[in-house]
């Protein structure tokens, strides 16, 4: 009985520990297919839970400001386990100009001021509309340096491109230099830009390695202890 008790306890540990998900900044590209567009940001849930978006926010820090002049946009939706999600600005009170669909040939998630940037602007991620002000204080993910001008540094993604390198699926604020892929200034740029998007970027997958899934190590941790007994 007490080995039984022992491995209902590691299961309810298990289902525990797959409660904790994980929604991180994957992708961000500043494009040159038309006038700096498509420009967007994709998020993906590296946890093994869906995770309600109405609880985070995207937003950017412009021109090396300390903090954003407007509020991030809030999301929306569920966003399943391993699964991306893109957030595109294409400018104007009425978004959705057919940049991104005519490079990518399906529509972002989301068309908003989340992804209104420059190449050298900082991408943060909220659990939470923050409030006022918004100079990334608290935010879980952050791409660039808050009140830096990216023009000159490693973030750099004017015309071009970053991905999050596979082995690291935790938000880091600040951002951790060794976590990304730069494309770097002018990578998308070319004499067929859209050749050059659909080679280069991949907004709405994302490559990861997932944590070992608990429950697995923990049964057969129980069951390797059962096993001695």
């Amino acid at each position: 009985m007490r080995k039984l008790a022992s491995v209902v306890a590691v299961i309810g540990l298990c289902f525990v520990v797959s409660a904790n998900a994980n929604l991180i900044i994957s992708e961000v590209v500043d494009g040159t297919v038309d006038s700096g567009l498509p420009k967007f940001v994709e998020l993906t849930n590296t946890g093994d839970t869906a995770i309600d978006l109405a609880g985070y926010s995207l937003g950017n820090i412009n021109n090396g400001a300390p903090e954003s002049t407007y509020a991030p946009t809030d999301l929306s939706g569920m966003l399943a386990a391993g699964d991306s999600y893109v957030c595109s600005y294409e400018g104007g009170d009425e978004p959705g100009l057919g940049v991104f669909l005519d490079t990518y040939g399906f529509e972002p998630d989301n068309y908003d001021f989340g992804s209104f940037f420059n190449g050298d602007d900082v991408l943060v991620l909220y659990a939470g509309n923050p409030g006022a002000p918004h100079d990334g204080t608290g935010a879980i993910d952050v791409y660039g340096e808050v009140g830096v001008d990216g023009n000159g540094t490693f973030w750099e993604y004017m015309d071009g491109y970053s991905y999050r390198l596979p082995d690291y699926i935790v938000g880091q604020n600040p951002m951790v230099q060794n976590e990304w892929f730069y494309g770097g200034l002018d990578s998308l740029e070319g004499d067929d830009p859209v050749e050059m998007h659909l080679m280069y970027t991949t907004p709405g997958t994302h490559d990861f390695v997932p944590e070992p899934g608990s429950l697995a190590l923990l049964l057969l941790g129980a069951f390797g202890v059962m096993r001695r007994r």
